[in-house]
């Protein structure tokens, strides 16, 4: 068995502003909200990229309201 996470892939508050072209407060905005599938350790937040593309296909055609 393979325990390798080398391609697991991390997305912080940073990404998301340069992958959505959002702001530093709509970034966090997002980390912060519970219909974000975000994982918090200490203060820092982020999601797998794996779990963003599942959510952000969730949302495709919707609105979604921060």
């Amino acid at each position: 068995m393979n325990n390798s996470y080398d391609d697991v892939k991390i997305l912080k508050a940073e990404d998301l502003r340069k992958i959505l072209g959002i702001g530093r407060d709509k970034a966090n905005a997002l980390m912060n909200s519970e219909a974000f599938p975000s994982t918090q350790i200490g203060r820092t937040h982020f999601i797998t990229q794996k779990n963003f593309e599942r959510w952000l296909d969730n949302y495709a055609g919707k609105d979604f309201e921060l």
